[in-house]
């Protein structure tokens, strides 16, 4: 009895995962980054952003920043690209929570279901 139980965990967990794996291959906007708001200084000699006491920028503006191995990038994002950008942080994020969700899968998998692996059951 308890072997079916087992049994049943075992398929329902691969079932899972094999859902999941085939729901990574959506995401193609993905985008690693974050939107910040900044404001900018321009080129006008005697502008208000220029100010020695209490400067007002211009903006705030979109960027989007992102960190690459050797450097952190930052771009200007109109309202098409702030779209773009929004879609793709939002897309990156379920796909961690996936990834996350399969290594969960996966050590469920190894810790409770060894003699199956043993077996090629997965």
């Amino acid at each position: 009895m308890k072997t079916n139980v087992a049994d049943g965990a075992m398929q329902r967990l691969v079932r899972e995962r094999k859902l999941l794996v085939k729901k990574l291959s959506g995401y193609k906007y993905l985008l690693r980054g974050t939107i910040v708001n900044h404001g900018n200084i321009c080129g006008t000699p005697g502008c208000r952003c220029k100010r020695k006491d209490n400067p007002i920028l211009h903006g705030p503006y979109n960027y989007l920043s992102h960190r690459s191995r050797k450097s952190i990038n930052m771009i200007f994002l109109n309202k098409l690209k702030f779209l773009y950008a929004s879609k793709g942080i939002k897309e990156y994020a379920k796909l961690i929570d996936t990834v996350y969700r399969i290594s969960e899968i996966n050590f469920k998998i190894l810790r409770y279901h060894y003699t199956e692996l043993k077996d090629g059951a997965i």
